[in-house]
């Protein structure tokens, strides 16, 4: 047929990206650390993790997008999660994850930030975990390095409360402006929030709700 334009583009496999082929986790876990030997490694469930430090997370994640055999050049995600201060039991959950009970204890509270990296032209991914006190949450901002961090890190500072020094308009982005607390973190009440739901009705704390009554 004339006229017509045909593509050979390649299909990204579990081994292989758009041009390149990917490296294993143990390779990607032994360049990062011959350029930050003080960044602890973790590979578990297929998956590897880097915990780096605060001061290194910048340099850390311009690395993994500039260097030719990691590759990095997307931002795939970026969440967070709130470790409060001391003994917490988690109970047994059969009917979902399956964990049984177990009982977590922390000296200090802990908001972890986790950056999810992958390389389109070799196709890996790995994720950077990176931890700062929740008494006073601040990390420095990666939207010079990866500008689709500035939504990502709207989101963290809106539910959990985390400074990123640096970023653009470091402004809520779901919740409405004026909104007291930080709805993801641990310490945050669940219920008892004086909202207008349907009929202008209070929605309680959990111990202090009759399901009856809310959804009648």
């Amino acid at each position: 047929m004339t006229g017509t334009t045909r593509y050979d583009a390649e299909v990204p496999t579990a081994t292989r990206g758009l041009a390149r082929d990917a490296l294993s986790l143990e390779d990607i876990e032994r360049r990062v650390q011959d350029r930050f030997p003080t960044v602890a490694t973790e590979i578990a469930h297929g998956e590897l993790t880097f915990h780096a430090a605060p001061d290194v997370l910048v340099d850390l994640l311009s690395f993994c997008r500039d260097d030719e055999e990691l590759s990095c050049e997307l931002l795939a995600d970026l969440a967070g999660v709130h470790w409060p201060a001391g003994e917490h039991v988690i109970e047994r959950q059969p009917s979902t994850t399956g964990w049984p009970e177990y009982r977590v204890a922390r000296d200090r509270g802990v908001i972890e930030v986790l950056y999810l990296l992958r390389s389109v032209t070799r196709n890996h991914a790995f994720r950077v975990a990176v931890g700062t006190d929740d008494t006073a949450p601040c990390l420095p901002s990666v939207t010079g390095v990866y500008p689709t961090a500035d939504f990502h890190e709207r989101e963290v500072y809106d539910f959990f409360g985390v400074e990123f020094e640096g970023h653009p308009d470091l402004t809520r982005i779901l919740m409405p402006d004026d909104w007291v607390g930080h709805p993801h973190r641990k310490d945050y009440p669940l219920g008892g929030v004086d909202i207008p739901y349907e009929h202008d009705r209070f929605i309680p704390p959990p111990d202090e709700r009759d399901l009856r009554e809310v959804i009648e």
